[in-house]
């Protein structure tokens, strides 16, 4: 007797209208899944969002390619500039200042406003911001001793208007774990600065 003759005609049946919802659902899914696929990568929404971000990324490199061209052009201060050296990055672990010129001006206070001059470096002795460029001479900035950096604001505090001060920092009181916005300090990175006080523009 053949294999056939024992599976009767409506369970035959049955099996094929089995496979075929099964298969069928199968179908179904994979279909969903490429139209979802599909929404996806065709979505408006979606397309804008990546376009932005591209923009974006363009737009951060364009201005770290500058900011990198602009440090090229800048100098240590005058009088100064033998300071300016590669340094044991593991032998700074405390802030340090050495008073390189004794002010005899106005005392600076931990909340006060000033103007001052100033070369920073890093490790390998590359400077990464000064207020002296190659075309220029020292321009001032202005600043808040609350919004800066933890080691300038304790180096400097203290401080009096005229002096001179050598600012070893280590990376927890500079830009710790996240490094600088522009790329130009890695992260966990000690810094070494030589500042000028120049005015005290307010003090509480």
């Amino acid at each position: 007797m053949s294999e056939r003759s024992l599976t009767p005609r409506w369970q035959r049946i049955a099996i094929w209208i089995i496979a075929i919802v099964m298969l069928g659902g199968t179908l179904a899914g994979l279909v969903f899944m490429v139209l979802s696929t599909m929404d996806s990568k065709i979505n408006p929404g979606n397309i804008a969002r990546e376009e932005q971000a591209k923009n974006m990324a363009k737009a951060r490199q364009e201005y770290q390619k500058e900011q990198a061209e602009e440090r090229k052009k800048k100098r240590g201060l005058d009088g100064y500039t033998d300071k300016v050296t590669g340094f044991d990055a593991k032998a700074v672990t405390a802030l340090t200042v050495d008073t390189l010129k004794e002010g005899d001006g106005a005392t600076v206070s931990g909340d006060s406003t000033l103007s001052a001059n100033y070369t920073g470096w890093t490790p390998d002795g590359k400077i990464f911001d000064s207020t002296k460029s190659e075309d220029s001479a020292a321009k001032p900035v202005t600043f808040s001793l609350k919004g800066v950096i933890k080691g300038w604001a304790e180096g400097l505090s203290g401080k009096k208007v005229g002096g001179v001060y050598l600012l070893s920092i280590p990376a927890n009181m500079a830009y710790g774990e996240r490094g600088s916005a522009d790329g130009s300090i890695a992260p966990n990175t000690p810094l070494k600065f030589v500042v000028e006080i120049v005015k005290l523009e307010k003090s509480s």
